[in-house]
Order: C-alpha cells, then sequence, then structure tokens
C-alpha cells in the first residue's frame, strides 16, 4: 500500500486582507476594487522578491485579474486572485516535508505587503476573512496520488469527518450551518441521496464508479460540502476540503497538514465507518467550544496526537470577548456559533458572489472555572432570549484557559435594538460576581 506521508499533496487556497479592511468600500464584499487590485500587485512583486523569480497578469476563470509567480527557476509557485471577500492566493501541491519551506515566502511576503490572513474587530478579536480557504488533496503525480490509486480514501474520509464534528467546527469560517461555505452533508438538502450512496458502495470500486456513485449526491452536486469530491476526476481527482479557515502562521498549515495525515493513516487500516445520525444536539451543545474541545482531546490523545497544539484553533472560532469597561475577572463570556440567518443571496450565473446575514441572532458561551465542590451558578438576563443551555461541566483533560474545573452555558438570542444590555450574574458558594455587556458594541460595560 502505498505510504499516505510520503505521497499524498496538499495545496491550499490562503485568504488575505488588509488590517483596516472596513476603511475600502467593497473590499471585502466586491472581487474588484481599486485597492484590491493595488494590493494583489504588491503582493506578487513580494513574492517574486522574495523567490528571486518573476510575476505576469493573466485573468482568472471569472475573466478577473490575477497574478501568476514564479521562482528562480521559472517553475510557478502562487496565482494571487482577488475574491468577494478578500484577496485569494492559490499554492502549488507540495508533500508534507515541503510545507515550510513552500508556504514561508508567502508569508514574508504578505507582511512586506501589508496583508494579514484575519480580519481586525473593533471590540478586539481577530476574526475570520470568509474568503475561500481550502485544502486540496491528492497527488504530485497521477501516479503518486493515493487517493487515485485507493479511491476508497475518499469515501472514508467523508464518513470520518461527517462522524467527528469535532474535526470540522473548530477549524472552518463562520458561516456555520444551512447555505454556509462548507456545509456538512446533512446540513444542505439530499442526505437521503448520500446515505443510500453509502449503503451501496463497496471498497473494490475505481475511481471512475467512486465519482459516478456520488455525482448526484450533495457531496458533488453542492459544491460548498465538506467534504468536496467535486474535483474527484480526471485529472485531478483532488478531495477538496472546504471547511479550513485562513492559517494565520506557517506551524498552522503543519498542524493542519499533520491532522489530515493522521486521519488518512487511520483511515488506511479500517473500513468504511456507517454514518452517524445526529439530533438536534448538533447545532446546540455539540456546537459549543467546551464540547468540540473534549471531543477533540479525547480523539487525538487516542491517536498519539497532541491536542494542545490544536487549541488556537478553538481559541479562534469561539474567541473571549474581554474589551469595555468592568470586564469580569472570575467568569468570561465567548462569541459562540449557531447556524447564520441569510437574508439575501446574489449570483453570478450559478455562482453566489455574496450573502447578506441577519446579525441579530446570536451565540454567546459564558464560563468559569471552580473546584469540583464548589456549588456553581450562571445567571443571564437579556432580553430576545431563544434558547438558555443548562449549566454544563467540561469532561475534557483541559479547559482550555484558568485552572480547575470548567463550567459552561450558552444561549442563543435575536438582540432586541430596545434593549442591548446583557446582564451576567456568577455565584460560587458565597462568591458573586455581577457585569453587565452591551450586545450593540460587543463590550463590557458600566
Amino acid at each position: 500500500m502505498m505510504n499516505i506521508r510520503d505521497n499524498l499533496s496538499f495545496g491550499f487556497e490562503q485568504t488575505l486582507t488588509i488590517p483596516t479592511w472596513w476603511t475600502d468600500e467593497g473590499f471585502t464584499a466586491t472581487s474588484d476594487t481599486p485597492l484590491k487590485r493595488e494590493k494583489m500587485l504588491d503582493l506578487a512583486k513580494a513574492i517574486s522578491q522574495e523567490l528571486n523569480g518573476s510575476y505576469k497578469e493573466s485573468l482568472d476563470i471569472w475573466k478577473h485579474l490575477q497574478y501568476e509567480t514564479f521562482d528562480s527557476s521559472g517553475n510557478p509557485s502562487f496565482i494571487v486572485t482577488m475574491d468577494p471577500g478578500s484577496i485569494e492566493v492559490k499554492t502549488e501541491p507540495c508533500l508534507a516535508s515541503d510545507i515550510k519551506e513552500m508556504i514561508t515566502p508567502l508569508f514574508n511576503a504578505s507582511e512586506k505587503s501589508g496583508l494579514v490572513p484575519y480580519r481586525n474587530w473593533w471590540y478586539g478579536i481577530q476574526g475570520g476573512t470568509e474568503g475561500g480557504c481550502h485544502v486540496n488533496m491528492g497527488g504530485l503525480t497521477p501516479e503518486t496520488n493515493p487517493l487515485k490509486s485507493n479511491p476508497s480514501l475518499v469515501v472514508k474520509y467523508a464518513a470520518f469527518i461527517h462522524n467527528r464534528p469535532f474535526l470540522h467546527y473548530p477549524f472552518m469560517g463562520i458561516d456555520v450551518g444551512p447555505e454556509g461555505n462548507a456545509m456538512r452533508m446533512d446540513e444542505k438538502e439530499g442526505f437521503d441521496k448520500v446515505q443510500d450512496a453509502f449503503k451501496n458502495y463497496k471498497e473494490s470500486m475505481s475511481k471512475d464508479d467512486t465519482y459516478s456513485l456520488f455525482k448526484d449526491t450533495n457531496l458533488i452536486n453542492n459544491k460548498s460540502s465538506y467534504p468536496s469530491l467535486f474535483k474527484f476526476k480526471a485529472p485531478l481527482f483532488l478531495i477538496e476540503d472546504r471547511g479550513q479557515e485562513a492559517l494565520r502562521a506557517i506551524e498552522d498549515f503543519e498542524l493542519i497538514v499533520e491532522l489530515r495525515i493522521k486521519i488518512f493513516e487511520i483511515l488506511s487500516k479500517n473500513p468504511i465507518e456507517k454514518l452517524k445520525t445526529f439530533n438536534d444536539s448538533l447545532h446546540k451543545e455539540k456546537l459549543t467550544s467546551y464540547a468540540l474541545w473534549e471531543d477533540f482531546q479525547i480523539w487525538a490523545n487516542e491517536n498519539e496526537l497532541n491536542p494542545v497544539a490544536y487549541q488556537r484553533f478553538f481559541d479562534r472560532q469561539f474567541p473571549t470577548l474581554w474589551m469595555g469597561e468592568n470586564a469580569p475577572k472570575k467568569f468570561g463570556i465567548k462569541e459562540g456559533r449557531r447556524p447564520r440567518i441569510i437574508k439575501d443571496i446574489k449570483k453570478d450565473g450559478d455562482t453566489i458572489i455574496s450573502k447578506t446575514i441577519d446579525t441579530s441572532f446570536k451565540r454567546f458561551e459564558f464560563f468559569t472555572y471552580a473546584s469540583n465542590n464548589q456549588d456553581v451558578q450562571i445567571k443571564v438576563h437579556v432580553s430576545g432570549i431563544e434558547f438558555e443551555s443548562q449549566l454544563i461541566k467540561h469532561k475534557g483533560p483541559l479547559g482550555m484557559a484558568g485552572s480547575g474545573q470548567a463550567f459552561y452555558k450558552y444561549i442563543d438570542l435575536k438582540i432586541d435594538d430596545d434593549n442591548t444590555t446583557l446582564k451576567v450574574e456568577l455565584s460560587k458558594g458565597e462568591d458573586t460576581e455581577k457585569c453587565s455587556f452591551d450586545l450593540k458594541n460587543m463590550m463590557w460595560c458600566s
């Protein structure tokens, strides 16, 4: 059997924006703006300098401006394109051992060009760019592509990811749920067809028969799936992992690659899994940071993968809100995730170019740390609550912050514009703390 680590290739679609993205109208809403063109050229020039190479102007498949860059030997390196949400950079595929060497020039060049892989927000967090941030996995050549030689790995991978939301939600962008950019197969129409295809799949099937079996399912006919099998056909035979937010550092790339190699090494030794059916908790408790972290820690430790290094992805996806006046000292609030409410979708033909999101629908997680024998209560008072969970005891070995046992609860709400003050009261036995949070500016207040 082909060695996964030495043969599986990784190509990335990394997105970048300007630190003050809100100052350029359209930079994160439309593909083509004067400033975006200027920064794309700056980036292409900086990449060429890093590689002692060159660049040239061309057009992408949408007839938009792009820049192709080349190294000192004239080999293709990066393609700098425009995206409705950001500047998108496509890398050439490489093996795990070459990730650092491949991606370092891009980070150096982006720094020189004044570009960053996140969006700064006024309330102190660095959020996702929301552009296309995908990982394409295959082979450097058709002969060394382990997915082409063993197509059962593709089907196994789709089932493996589906059955483990903790390998999906903590790493993706903020557009969770139906109509998102990285939907699970059960978050969109046609899950019954996917289930039928899995039931009819046989591990002896060829690559062409595998694609044919799934081509009418939402793993292929809806490109916004995670994973997408849309490219598992000639000449590429790739899996496109769309559930990956822009990576912030070179080490992030190494961690993401190592995670996927570990998964494929597991899959190469095991049969295809039966698809799990999740209940309503998939978008409730199972979508909270602590529940996902708990499951990820257990799985990683069982498979000899250090979970601590991956905590950064959980912290980014579920950031702690700390800015403002009179911030609490004994508890905290995280910006949670829930399926987005989409008000409008604009298309160019069949391609979605923008979505309008109702930002009044929110989720917040409240957390504290205590000893096991303390009586902990977190009371929340705010207008517009749609759902409030019970207090939950985190069962993972590490609680992500603080010391002691982590306790948490979450609320889903629709913000009432006439009453945007959220009041929280924490009690640990005789010890209490009361604080107020302004939902309008996302900061603590007097």
